[in-house]
């Protein structure tokens, strides 16, 4: 429990309240631009191959399209794993306790390397299933 007396009026490492924010504003826009790619391919089918609605899509997507899915979810998981890990990085910020998970206080730098890893893979997951959704598309229009 955090005694309120004790807690400080100005945060113990400003930079840090800023820095967060801007990776976060990064975060936030590949997780909705991973939400959308998901769709795109449904609608870019139906629309721009025109493939009828009596055509099961299932029929005309290949693996590597589905491995685009995975990897467009894997960026999504990767950035909500990022925004928790934020949320702590910020009670570190202001000089408080973090725990991730079960643990109570979980060191500084755990939480830092948690945080770099999970950034990293939500930009590689989300620019890999980007490329692996061009490359379907380009495949099926030549």
């Amino acid at each position: 429990m955090v005694n309120i007396s004790m807690t400080l009026k100005e945060p113990k490492h400003p930079w840090r309240l800023d820095t967060n924010n801007r990776y976060g504003e990064v975060v936030k826009t590949l997780i909705g631009l991973s939400t959308a790619s998901l769709l795109l391919p449904v609608f870019f089918t139906r629309n721009f191959l025109l493939v009828g609605a009596e055509t099961p899509l299932k029929d005309v997507f290949s693996y590597s399209l589905y491995f685009a899915w995975i990897l467009l979810a894997l960026s999504i998981l990767s950035g909500v794993f990022f925004q928790y890990l934020s949320a702590k990085w910020v009670r570190l910020a202001w000089g408080q306790p973090a725990g991730l998970f079960f643990s109570e206080n979980t060191k500084e730098e755990t939480i830092e390397r948690w945080m770099e890893f999970s950034f990293w893979s939500c930009v590689i997951a989300f620019l890999s299933g980007i490329f692996i959704t061009i490359y379907f598309f380009t495949v099926k229009i030549i």
